[in-house]
């Protein structure tokens, strides 16, 4: 649509060609999460901010779907949803036009898990669960991924459809579905997010060895299952995540990239994951953290 018919959609009044007033102007801007400014006595040209919000054609997503493996998660997995419905509760406000929906897979868990994600989706229909009994993360996240793409058939061409991943022990950001619609929107096929281990669980010379070497920058070289995202048709492109008992986010990846998508890395999403060094599986965030702790006993 013409930056000019999104100016009237939008409510803004043309006083003469190229310009427009800015009460209507401004406060549509608040509705995408800036503050409302009134301009009544001065009319502004409105025409070229408008154009500057406009999402390039085919960079629209109608519907959003967060991705969380969980097994024996009951005492992380209830904050873990509590931030999730945030996330979704911002980007209700902030883009209504996108929906957003939430899986949680339970897989062979032994404990309270799939109770506590049913009493959730009891009270935000938003959220499901599936019960699985692979016992394989990349398994349960490729179930996850297809029955978000069965819920939200109606969003109809995958390019609209954005698939977001986290884990039961991670706490993502208010902004989180937010962020990645914005990146999306500028071109980003998938988007590689930071995490940070909860410092209330983790010892503080094992933080700060963490703070030295991981480095949360733009265009850092992290991949975490815990945060990222990725367009629904990029993701069924390469096959999706692969049935694999650990690295299936590194796999996800490295297949996007060689396929030629856009992998966007920023440090801007960051989310808060377990600082325990004990995980759920082998190769994972769990264990680098141990790796560090181990490698700060044999230098101290």
């Amino acid at each position: 649509m013409p930056a000019a018919s999104w100016c009237s959609a939008i409510g803004c009044i043309p006083l003469k060609a190229g310009r427009w007033t800015g009460k209507k102007c401004t406060a549509w801007r608040a509705s995408w999460g800036g503050s409302a400014s009134w301009s009544i006595a001065k009319p502004i040209s409105c025409l070229k901010y408008c154009a500057s919000q406009l999402v390039p054609v085919g960079r629209q997503l109608a519907a959003m779907a967060v991705i969380i493996p969980a097994r024996d998660e009951e005492e992380r997995l209830g904050r873990c949803l509590d931030s999730v419905r945030a996330a979704m509760d911002r980007l209700a406000h902030a883009r209504p036009q996108i929906q957003a929906r939430a899986i949680v897979v339970a897989d062979s868990c032994t404990d309270g898990t799939a109770q506590i994600a049913g009493r959730h989706a009891s009270e935000d229909w938003r959220i499901s669960v599936q019960q699985v009994g692979f016992g394989n993360v990349g398994a349960s996240r490729a179930a996850g991924a297809r029955h978000a793409l069965g819920l939200l058939a109606a969003a109809g061409d995958p390019g609209a459809i954005w698939l977001a991943s986290t884990d039961a022990d991670t706490c993502v950001p208010e902004h989180w579905l937010q962020g990645f619609a914005r990146l999306h929107s500028r071109g980003a096929d998938a988007v590689a997010g930071t995490v940070e281990p909860d410092r209330s669980e983790l010892e503080e010379h094992i933080f700060a060895l963490w703070q030295q070497e991981y480095q949360p920058v733009e265009g850092h070289g992290h991949i975490h299952g815990a945060n990222f995202g990725v367009c629904a048709a990029a993701y069924l492109a390469v096959g999706g995540f692969e049935p694999l008992a650990a690295r299936e986010d590194v796999a996800l990846v490295e297949a996007l990239r060689h396929a030629g998508y856009r992998v966007q890395a920023t440090a801007r999403l960051q989310a808060t994951t377990s600082g325990r060094l004990r995980g759920r599986l082998d190769e994972g965030f769990a264990d680098y953290l141990a790796a560090l702790d181990h490698r700060m006993l044999n230098t101290g």
